[in-house]
């Protein structure tokens, strides 16, 4: 027996649009006179929005409201993933290679016009459904998205793996009962039993996951 269900997320692990982010983010605030810096990046990523918009507000003296902020950075986001949207590295061949042994779903705490805008070059049935922040009541770190993404698949929170790069996104699928494999790049992920780290998706197989189960 191995995993039933894989759940990806998408901006940082899937889609390698944190530079993207972490364009905006700069470009916004340096419109009201503050400085972001990779620490900035490191706090908000993840997500979602909505705290990122309360943190920027704050960062530049609530000059900007926070849903100011969010409505500002999807708007830029929409332009920078229409014109290209770069998948990470392995990425591809990962969601290919976990295919084979189960089906696949993409869960972001990014809204709807963004998934769909960085995805259009896929195929419609490359993911078997996508969950974004509009389609569940709490985004991440909450684990709505993943409950919601293992209903969708008519299987156990527990019987599904999960990767993700965040912090954020860790603590919703473990919030949420999943087996996590993190792929972090501004973040130290700490392993346990549960949590497994790789160094990039090339990593990922059906060895891995088979050993990752047994261990559970």
């Amino acid at each position: 027996m191995t995993f039933k269900a894989a759940f990806f997320d998408m901006d940082g692990l899937f889609l390698d649009s944190e530079p993207q982010w972490h364009q905006s983010q700069q470009e916004l605030c340096a419109r009201y006179g503050y400085s972001w810096d990779d620490e900035d990046q490191r706090i908000c990523i993840g997500g979602p929005l909505s705290r990122v918009g309360i943190y920027i507000s704050q960062m530049c003296a609530h000059d900007m409201s926070g849903p100011d902020v969010v409505e500002e950075l999807t708007q830029m986001m929409l332009v920078k993933l229409s014109s290209k949207a770069t998948l990470m590295p392995g990425a591809l061949d990962a969601v290919n290679r976990v295919r084979e042994i189960m089906p696949v779903a993409l869960v972001s705490a990014s809204p709807r016009n963004l998934m769909d805008a960085a995805l259009s070059t896929l195929p419609d049935e490359f993911f078997s459904f996508t969950i974004s922040a509009d389609d569940v009541e709490r985004t991440k770190p909450f684990p709505d998205p993943y409950l919601e993404a293992a209903k969708r698949m008519s299987v156990d929170p527990g019987d599904c793996v999960v990767f993700e790069d965040s912090l954020t996104g860790i603590s919703s699928a473990q919030e949420a009962g999943c087996a996590v494999i993190a792929v972090p790049h501004y973040v130290e992920v700490i392993e346990s039993r549960s949590v497994k780290v790789a160094q990039s998706l090339h990593e990922v197989n059906a060895a891995i996951l088979q050993d990752f189960y047994n261990g559970l």
